[in-house]
């Protein structure tokens, strides 16, 4: 009686190595599936806060007791604008300069001066509210600036046409709170507006309202300021003159309605 015998064929690699790697080696995981993990949970995340987002405004429109509460609706909308983000934004903003407090301080002395129609209040509106405005302006011209130059095309001819738009709005600006300032208070603090701010107080202000560093020299004052008159003169917008005119004009300015 043969018996049969059935020859198996030999891995070579598992015939030099001694034993299989299989059980070695576990397959591993490609490098992208945390990431995915990651992105699924935070789009899952993301529809439940929409999902709650849409069950708050639905209670916020809901009548209660069968009439519509104006009050409760407004300060449920209210509730629904606030978020993390917008609250470290201001802040940020808070921190970084005096924009928010200057902006409370225009709206309050806004409402003084179309409610008294003082010419000092009028006088003390116009400073405060040229200087933030400028102050805004001044910030979007000189990021946007940064931003362009950043990618680097941003050309001689670029700051030019910024610096002109800047100038133009902050002419518009003026003429309009001169405008303002007149239908309320009179011809008196119109004056006074314009001295101060041909004194260049409301642009020094802008500089407190920042929190930005002084330069020792000015040249753009000579463009537009009084510092035109005294550069004939040889005085020179440097720092020290630039405060002094400044704090002079302001002085005049309140001299001219405290007396006409």
């Amino acid at each position: 009686m043969r018996l049969r015998t059935t020859i198996l064929p030999i891995d070579p690699d598992s015939a030099t190595n001694g034993h299989s790697d299989a059980h070695e080696r576990p397959p591993e995981e490609p490098p992208f599936v945390e990431l995915r993990d990651e992105a699924l949970q935070q789009i899952e995340h993301e529809a439940k806060l929409k999902q709650e987002a849409r069950r708050e405004v639905a209670e916020a429109l809901a009548e209660p007791s069968g009439a519509f509460d104006t009050r409760n609706y407004i300060r449920k909308l209210l509730e629904l604008a606030k978020s993390k983000k917008t609250t470290r934004i201001l802040l940020q903003i808070w921190q970084s300069d005096y924009s928010i407090i200057a902006f409370v301080l225009v709206m309050i002395s806004f409402y003084l001066m179309k409610n008294t129609g003082s010419p000092p209040v009028g006088l003390f509106f116009f400073i405060l509210a040229m200087a933030t405005v400028d102050a805004i302006l001044s910030i979007f011209v000189i990021r946007l600036s940064f931003h362009q130059n950043k990618h680097g095309f941003y050309r001689t001819e670029d700051f030019e046409r910024d610096w002109l738009r800047y100038r133009i709005l902050l002419s518009m600006t003026k003429a309009a709170l001169l405008f303002v300032v007149l239908t309320s208070c009179g011809t008196a603090a119109v004056v006074a507006s314009y001295v101060v701010w041909f004194f260049t107080a409301t642009q020094r202000l802008r500089y407190i309202i920042l929190r930005w560093s002084m330069d020792d020299h000015y040249p753009e004052l000579q463009r537009w300021s009084i510092f035109t008159l005294l550069h004939e003169a040889g005085i020179e917008p440097k720092r020290k003159n630039y405060n002094l005119v400044a704090v002079l004009g302001v002085l005049i300015g309140f001299a001219i309605v405290l007396l006409f």
